[in-house]
């Protein structure tokens, strides 16, 4: 009982026991074998949301943020005090300055997450090319699911975390900038593993067979362990390793390649970029910290 105890005690305070995990991709949403039905997984959709606030929670959430400063708290107490308390002072010599902060801070911030929004619309709804049926399908950027086969062009950016199947190239490789992820403006080498370099049409691409085990989201942009199962009819299913040179990150732009075919692994909030950009907090000051 004792073990057991402790055990649980382990699992519980471990952090790093709740991202202990792996996901299976099915590359194009096809089953294994024509026998096994498939299953939908449940994943995050592509949807990217960088803003803070909505309309409803705006005022609340503004306020609260900016009355955890601490000269706006301590200026708002010394206000109700003089409202309070009969006081020699006018309550309006402090309560005047400080609201006009607040709304100032306020209609700034608002404008700022405005901004946002309409950036996140802009990005949500940027068209995709995906690989159903043999055929490239557009959709937005939105509508992308883990497993769909995304066709990106030359100066494109990647619009999810996908792993790299197939280039223009014959050997199987493309160039790419991470200037928005790393401020690295130099171009980054990444491989299709070789069992896959040959499928360089919509209908090579359509005929694949392959199930991708990986990690689960975590925002590292330099680390990333997976494998890729490949299964042809009558043959014993092949398995590569997958490391980062084999993963195109959202936010990343493909160059000096015309195009590559990539299966999305990470969507949405799930992505590299995202995960990073979710980690930041807000600036604050070493006082108020």
């Amino acid at each position: 009982t004792s073990c057991s105890l402790l055990d649980y005690f382990r699992k519980a305070c471990a952090g790093e026991e709740k991202r202990v995990g792996t996901r299976t991709v099915f590359v194009g949403h096809r089953p294994v074998s024509e026998t096994d039905a498939y299953v939908e997984q449940k994943f995050c959709d592509n949807r990217i949301v960088s803003s803070k606030y909505t309309v409803w929670n705006f005022l609340p959430k503004n306020l609260f943020e900016q009355f955890r400063r601490i000269a706006n708290f301590y200026f708002l107490i010394i206000f109700l005090v003089q409202v309070i308390v009969d006081t020699p002072t006018s309550p309006v010599t402090s309560g005047l300055p400080l609201f006009f902060v607040i709304i100032v801070t306020a209609i700034k911030q608002g404008y700022e997450d405005w901004l946002r929004h309409r950036a996140d619309k802009e990005v949500n709804k940027s068209s995709v090319f995906i690989v159903e049926n043999a055929k490239q399908v557009k959709k937005h950027s939105e509508k992308i699911k883990v497993g769909d086969i995304v066709e990106v062009k030359a100066d494109e950016t990647f619009p999810c975390d996908l792993i790299f199947l197939a280039s223009s190239n014959d050997d199987g490789i493309c160039y790419v900038t991470t200037a928005s992820l790393d401020g690295e403006s130099n171009f980054k080498t990444h491989y299709a593993v070789r069992d896959t370099t040959g499928l360089q049409t919509d209908d090579d691409i359509d005929s694949l067979t392959a199930t991708i085990e990986c990690e689960q989201p975590q925002p590292d942009l330099y680390k990333f362990v997976g494998r890729i199962n490949i299964y042809r009819s009558n043959q014993e299913p092949v398995a590569r390793s997958l490391g980062p040179e084999n993963l195109l990150l959202k936010g990343s732009t493909l160059k000096n390649t015309k195009k590559i075919y990539g299966v999305a692994v990470y969507t949405g909030m799930e992505t590299k970029m995202a995960l990073n950009y979710q980690g930041k907090s807000q600036k604050r000051s070493a006082v108020e910290k």
